[in-house]
């Protein structure tokens, strides 16, 4: 498959306004090799080392939920010099990615079993962050927790707020630690509420807010999405799809 149809069925899996205005933002293109696409590299950030995966790996196109951020200074720069020197193509798809049914919040709550989700956290106005959802019967925090660290295979951190049995949760994968995004939570009466990032306030907030707060890192609660859009896109093609190894920041 040549790369500029496999960029075309890409697009086709977004609804065209989630992506109309923000090429080069939340959504883009790197080295658009003339190449045929017959291996595929995944994860959930563009940095070197996913890039020298991708070398190791024959990989003709990366495909990350982020692109490198440009404030980590001089990062973006070299993995552009190394795809060029390489001849890899990229893709990244940011919010679209989040907002979509396949994506990194639903996939997590798809994992977990979560019933009845809708999407929640709105984001940029056209996008949303999170999803909310039931688990079908409630368990106890410390059960749950279990199973959430090992579908994302590392330890997680635990902020047990109250003693009620998880029921309603919202999930916002990577950087959901904004006190804001969690009361999205809190006035939809959930009981706990997942995310890849924390910090002084969200602790408190959720402590005093009554909302259990469990976090993984920003990268394995997003790679399932990553994963979801992979899926998605090698249907029925034959190209053949790698995770590249990467640490879960």
């Amino acid at each position: 498959m040549i790369f500029q149809d496999v960029k075309a069925k890409l697009l086709s899996l977004f609804a065209p306004q989630k992506l109309d205005g923000k090429m080069g933002v939340e959504w883009g293109f790197h080295n658009e090799a003339d190449k045929e696409v017959r291996k595929i590299g995944y994860a959930t950030n563009l940095t070197p080392e996913t890039v020298s995966e991708a070398i190791k790996n024959n990989i003709d196109l990366i495909i990350t939920h982020h692109d490198a951020w440009f404030f980590v200074f001089g990062m973006k720069e070299q993995c552009l010099s190394l795809l060029e020197k390489h001849n890899i193509g990229h893709a990244f798809f940011h919010m679209p990615l989040d907002d979509s049914d396949f994506g990194t919040s639903s996939s997590l709550a798809n994992a977990l079993c979560l019933k009845n989700s809708y999407k929640a956290v709105p984001y940029e106005e056209i996008y949303h962050a999170g999803v909310i959802g039931e688990l079908e019967n409630p368990v106890a925090l410390e059960q749950f927790a279990e199973n959430l660290s090992v579908i994302l295979d590392e330890p997680i951190k635990v902020f047990k707020n109250n003693n009620n049995p998880v029921c309603k949760i919202c999930v916002v994968t990577g950087a959901g630690n904004m006190t804001n995004d969690i009361k999205t939570a809190v006035d939809d009466n959930c009981d706990t509420y997942i995310t890849g990032e924390y910090s002084l306030y969200s602790q408190q907030y959720s402590k005093y807010a009554g909302i259990n707060l469990l976090v993984g890192s920003h990268t394995n609660t997003e790679v399932l999405g990553v994963l979801g859009l992979i899926n998605k896109l090698i249907e029925n093609t034959g190209i053949e799809a790698v995770k590249l190894a990467e640490e879960n920041y």
